[in-house]
């Protein structure tokens, strides 16, 4: 049984979605425990702790998805080129989840975990499609040889 799952485990983490998600989940807790940390000690602002948070979460984000998520793609593009598509894509949905942590806060009065945990999964599939498919798209050998030519 032990090997049986281990086997269902290797083959799941071959899946790009569940090692972005894995990726991400490691991502959240460095946004949380910064967003945490900044707000609790540094009394800063929730709208500025969550873009600081962030913004480290996304760096590391960027190192563990192109070392481990995508490391098989065949990219053709080089690491500043990589992270600056990394960034220009998932920009817009870290300010849209600060706006969104920042209005749960503030408008709704809701709990800052659970802001970021509803800002999280909205902004999940937006990042997923844009890394995998823009940012570390994999080059097909027929458009390799194309580059080449």
């Amino acid at each position: 049984m032990f090997v049986y799952a281990r086997g269902k485990l290797a083959h799941a983490l071959k899946l790009d979605f569940v090692r972005f998600c894995i990726v991400g989940g490691m991502g959240f807790l460095i946004n949380l425990s910064l967003l945490t940390v900044l707000t609790k000690v540094g009394k800063l602002n929730v709208f500025i702790a969550q873009l600081i948070s962030a913004e480290i979460a996304l760096f590391c984000n960027f190192i563990l998805h192109h070392n481990w998520t995508y490391k098989e793609n065949k990219v053709q593009k080089t690491i500043p080129s990589l992270l600056i598509q990394f960034h220009a894509t998932s920009w817009p949905a870290i300010i849209g989840s600060s706006l969104m942590v920042g209005a749960g806060v503030s408008l709704l009065r809701i709990d800052k975990i659970e802001a970021l945990i509803a800002s999280s999964i909205i902004t999940l599939v937006w990042n997923f499609v844009w890394s995998k498919y823009v940012v570390w798209r994999n080059v097909t050998e027929k458009e390799i040889e194309e580059i080449a030519s």
